[in-house]
């Protein structure tokens, strides 16, 4: 478990970030304070830190000394600075220090929550702790919907980032193995400067992400360019490439992010393709839907319910076929239990291997019963990889899960606190067990779990949001519509009326 300094030589800041923060659901079990830095050295000398966040001025060494101490002497504390707009210079000397974020008093409630949390989940991943840590933080966010307008604004000016160009589009680079492709990477971001920005950064899953930006992105020309270099460089069979949606509002920029993840993670690796093209759906309201069907089927521990429900679910799939294309459904089926998997148990490095090693019988045509029997063998293989898996993780783990799945379930909230209460148990230490064997903090499972819920509701057209967001435990509308966004990369009104125009994904 963790352990954060707080430092300011105001009292009521102190208080702020003592009470703003879950200090103890993301495994924090002990929070310190300073009123300057050399109490702060104290501390240091007594007590190990793990993260410590200070003030610039204060009496007596102030903040920008104390980072400069702490990385010569603890290059392993993560440090995040407090500034005002009078103080900015100082804030460039702490970022060239390898700062994880600076944060501009009066501190806003949710930059300070999201910087915490993304500096303890490199923590967790035992990430680097160098000088890109602002540059990665900030493109991390941006393109997970963390950050706000405000913030990211100001952070550009900084970091050197253009927010007003008509087109962007993320690009996610995958290594195949362990081959060292610096050189083609380098490359790869050397080419595209002379046609677009580029904004490379790596992910928490170790892909290698470009933000790129122009006037009017060809794709086609980017394409052939990337693969021109993998070709040059001898690299086609160790690495794969996708390209995310094309958007036009840096605040889409989440949906472009997550739809070239999406084409990574979902595609056959050991296929020689350099670049990926995914051309299955999965995001729209109907194979959501399909898919938190089957994830309740996997979840449960009755085999009659589960059994009924893969026959259920093959008929599905196979009303769905055109033009005798059963291979397209059964590849649709593949995907969303892969994402399932994915989504569950994101630190199996092995899934796809396990996966897409298998022999699979997709074909054109397949009658009914041939059909419903490879749909069956999909389904059945998924389930045991599922429970192999989630017995893997401790008995008080997967008590949890199963609480948090049964809360928003029967639409009672549920929160760390409440669990550790009915359990007995220290939350600091759930909190740090839990994003141990899961890799995810306990409350963004839970809200993982809402939205995933949220997307059933919608289907009604006679619920609004308001009504969806308190059926799913959310305190207010406009926290569950910045949670969706986050997860889904656009609000659930326009994830909502786009489905519903469309008519896309399962006839439910």
């Amino acid at each position: 478990m963790y352990h954060v300094l707080l430092v300011d030589d105001e009292e009521n800041i102190l208080q702020i970030l003592k009470r703003t923060i879950q200090w103890q659901d993301m495994g924090v079990d002990c929070l310190m304070t300073a009123q300057n830095g050399s109490q702060a050295l104290e501390i240091l000398e007594q007590t190990q830190v793990h993260l410590m966040i200070t003030d610039i001025k204060m009496p007596g060494m102030d903040g920008i000394d104390l980072i400069r101490f702490v990385k010569e002497h603890y290059p392993y504390i993560r440090c995040i600075l407090l500034t005002a707009y009078g103080e900015f210079e100082y804030a460039r000397e702490a970022i060239a220090l390898g700062v994880e974020n600076y944060l501009l008093k009066p501190v806003a409630k949710e930059e300070i929550e999201q910087t915490v949390q993304k500096a303890i989940d490199n923590l967790y991943g035992k990430r680097q702790n160098g000088k890109s840590l602002l540059w990665e933080n900030i493109l991390f966010r941006w393109v997970n919907g963390m950050i706000t307008e405000e913030e990211l604004g100001e952070r550009a000016a900084v970091l050197g980032l253009n927010l007003y160009l008509p087109e962007y589009c993320v690009i996610c680079l995958m290594k195949k193995s362990k081959q060292d492709e610096r050189d083609f990477r380098a490359s790869c971001v050397s080419l595209l400067e002379k046609q677009v920005e580029v904004y490379p950064f790596w992910d928490e899953k170790g892909r290698y992400i470009m933000i790129i930006g122009g006037k009017k992105l060809n794709m086609d020309d980017l394409e052939k360019c990337l693969l021109s270099r993998a070709v040059q460089y001898h690299v086609e069979s160790t690495v794969c490439i996708a390209f995310g949606t094309v958007v036009s509002d840096i605040e889409n920029l989440p949906l472009s992010y997550r739809t070239a993840c999406d084409c990574v993670e979902l595609s056959n690796r050991n296929q020689s393709a350099v670049i990926l093209r995914n051309d299955t759906k999965l995001w729209d309201i109907g194979t959501e839907s399909f898919a938190e069907e089957l994830r309740f089927l996997l979840f449960s521990g009755d085999d009659r319910t589960r059994e009924n429900g893969y026959r259920h679910l093959c008929d599905k799939l196979y009303r769905r076929v055109q033009s005798n294309e059963t291979d397209k459904e059964l590849t649709y089926l593949l995907s969303i239990c892969v994402k399932i998997l994915i989504t569950e148990f994101p630190l199996h490095e092995d899934l796809h291997s396990r996966i897409f090693g298998e022999t699979w019988k997709f074909e054109k045509g397949q009658p009914k019963e041939e059909f419903w029997a490879e749909a069956e063998k999909i389904l059945k293989r998924i389930q045991k990889i599922f429970i192999e898996y989630f017995s893997g993780y401790s008995p008080i783990v997967q008590l949890a899960i199963q609480y948090i799945r049964n809360s928003v379930l029967d639409g009672t909230g549920g929160s760390v606190k409440e669990f550790c209460t009915k359990n007995g148990m220290n939350p600091a230490y759930l909190g740090h067990i839990y994003k141990k064997e899961t890799g995810i903090f306990f409350n963004d499972y839970l809200t993982r779990c809402r939205i995933n819920r949220s997307v059933i509701l919608l289907r009604n057209p006679n619920y609004r949001i308001k009504d969806i967001a308190e059926k799913v435990g959310f305190a207010s509308a406009s926290y569950y519509v910045k949670c969706f966004r986050e997860m889904k990369g656009i609000s659930p009104a326009r994830y909502r009326m786009g489905i519903m125009d469309e008519k896309r994904g399962i006839d439910i």
